[in-house]
């Protein structure tokens, strides 16, 4: 006899008593008496200012609804996934268009009311709080992270505020993955909030690349800091194969690229959906894959290209081992490249080919050299590194916190360090046990998926979980290119796709994935 997978809870918890209705229905009016207060005081502060800033304004109202919402809220597949449409799709203007970095503060305090409401109600039950599998690994990264506030190169508190943030900010994302995850059909959604956001990003990059410099600018403070450049940040500015200036889109993030690394991560899962999918809801996935390949193409980012490959390559290799299904899952591979095809043609007829220059060093004769050596020096430079400062140079000395609290690059022989690549910024951030121990984690996962991915009994689970595993190897090569942890969406996909491994391969999971449904 199967065992069934969880249902999701209806909007009010699937409460059949008229009373407890009528309690659920009173307590959601309250959140919404409450949650108009602020948004009404941020557009009235947003039209009385001189120059009014309507997203900004916008930004706040929906940030102060979202801790309202999500500090009450038992049904985590519901918060989670608005806090996933605020990482992809506002984050980044809110950030730029107030040119301030305290803004990225929303999306903290929005993860740490799920996770404290959590905690809460586990305490409030009285429940048993057991670990998921896998918890040795996570912990051992934060501890070698919190000891890092003693290393003689970590200058001062606003240094190691900085540093914990930009390690630990997305540790709460494994625990969400191994308590949520737990249905096909929460892989469908989560697969479908992934391919709306790439194609939302998609499309404003696309726009991106037709904008001249100034014009990109001219879209706030923050845009025009990365457009221009500062003292602190190299302008997002490129010249094509005939010298014209031309912006390097960071689509609805908050640098150049992000729609790019939103596509590579949510490739997959379109795969995924290609290949499980009715004849009506693949149609939907069609539509969402050339939002996603849009993306990738627009984002003007050879990283984004060959990690677009690798994902491409891990899940058209791994969905063998689905027997039956497997023609479904290769036909979708092959849509997807029949896609790229048409789209690129579409796209180097409307927007020009000269946009496109950035990738002639990535052609097909010579996308293998490019991969080994695109930072070969930056990751020659680790011996070196792990030599001078073999428990790291200190926190926040690179990466994105690296000018938190005030410049304090790290030196090594008398040169700036580089955390070009994930290896290089691990190395410099945590030292030798860091970057051992962060190797160890990634090829544990990656080991832990293609061993026990043929167990998975039922083929349309398989698939999806194929398709996080395809998401995590393609960041792992993308990690040779630059860091991929330090921020969205890379850094939370890692640690949620962690703890859906937890769940699937050595907690519960794995008891009930052994039976076809």
């Amino acid at each position: 006899m199967s065992t069934p997978y969880p249902r999701l809870a209806s909007p009010l918890g699937g409460a059949s008593h008229p009373a407890v209705l009528n309690r659920r229905i009173r307590d959601l009016i309250l959140i919404g008496a409450s949650g108009l207060i602020p948004l009404l005081i941020a557009l009235g502060i947003a039209l009385e200012v001189p120059n009014p800033n309507l997203l900004v304004a916008l930004g706040i109202a929906l940030g102060t609804l979202g801790i309202l919402a999500f500090a009450v809220s038992p049904r985590y597949e519901i918060t989670l996934a608005l806090l996933a449409l605020y990482l992809g799709l506002l984050d980044g203007p809110i950030k730029l268009e107030s040119a301030n970095q305290g803004a990225s503060a929303i999306r903290d305090v929005l993860i740490a009311v799920i996770s404290v409401g959590a905690l809460v109600r586990l305490v409030v039950k009285r429940e048993d709080i057991r670990l998921p599998p896998l918890s040795g690994w996570v912990l051992a990264f934060v501890a070698l992270v919190l000891v890092e506030a003693a290393n003689p190169g970590t200058h001062g508190i606003l240094k190691i505020v900085g540093g914990y943030r930009q390690h630990l900010e997305w540790i709460p994302f494994f625990f969400f993955g191994y308590v949520v995850m737990r249905s096909k059909e929460r892989f469908r959604k989560f697969f479908l909030i992934l391919g709306v956001i790439a194609l939302a990003n998609g499309v404003v990059s696309t726009i991106q690349t037709q904008l001249t410099p100034t014009q990109l600018a001219s879209w706030g403070p923050g845009y025009s800091e990365l457009i221009n450049g500062t003292g602190n940040v190299t302008g997002r500015v490129y010249r094509d194969s005939e010298g014209v200036a031309r912006v390097r889109p960071m689509a609805l993030g908050s640098d150049l690229g992000f729609g790019g690394l939103v596509g590579v991560l949510a490739l997959p899962g379109i795969l995924a959906l290609l290949a499980t999918g009715r004849l009506r809801r693949r149609s939907v996935a069609v539509l969402l894959c050339l939002g996603v390949l849009l993306a990738i193409a627009t984002s003007l980012q050879r990283t984004a290209v060959l990690g677009a490959v690798f994902a491409l390559l891990a899940f058209a290799v791994f969905s063998l081992s689905t027997g039956r299904r497997v023609t479904r899952a290769l036909a979708a591979v092959l849509v997807v490249i029949a896609l790229t095809f048409v789209l690129g043609s579409v796209l180097t007829a409307n927007i020009g080919k000269e946009v496109f220059s950035r990738y002639t060093s990535i052609a097909p004769e010579k996308a293998a050299s490019t991969s080994v050596s695109y930072r070969e020096k930056a990751l020659a430079q680790i011996p070196a590194d792990i030599a001078h400062a073999p428990f790291g140079a200190g926190l926040a000395t690179v990466g994105a916190a690296a000018y938190f609290g005030g410049q304090d690059r790290a030196i090594i022989e008398g040169h700036s360090a580089s955390g070009e690549s994930q290896y290089n910024f691990v190395t410099l951030e945590l030292g030798l046990p860091g970057l051992l121990l962060w190797i160890a984690l990634s090829v544990k996962l990656l080991v832990f998926g293609a061993r026990r991915l043929r167990r998975i009994a039922d083929l349309e689970l398989r698939i999806s979980l194929v398709a996080v595993f395809a998401a995590l190897f393609a960041m792992a090569m993308m990690g040779f290119a630059g860091p991929t942890m330090s921020r969205p969406p890379s850094g939370p996909y890692f640690w949620f796709a962690a703890g859906i491994f937890a769940y699937w391969f050595a907690g519960p999971g794995r008891t009930i994935s052994q039976t076809t449904l």
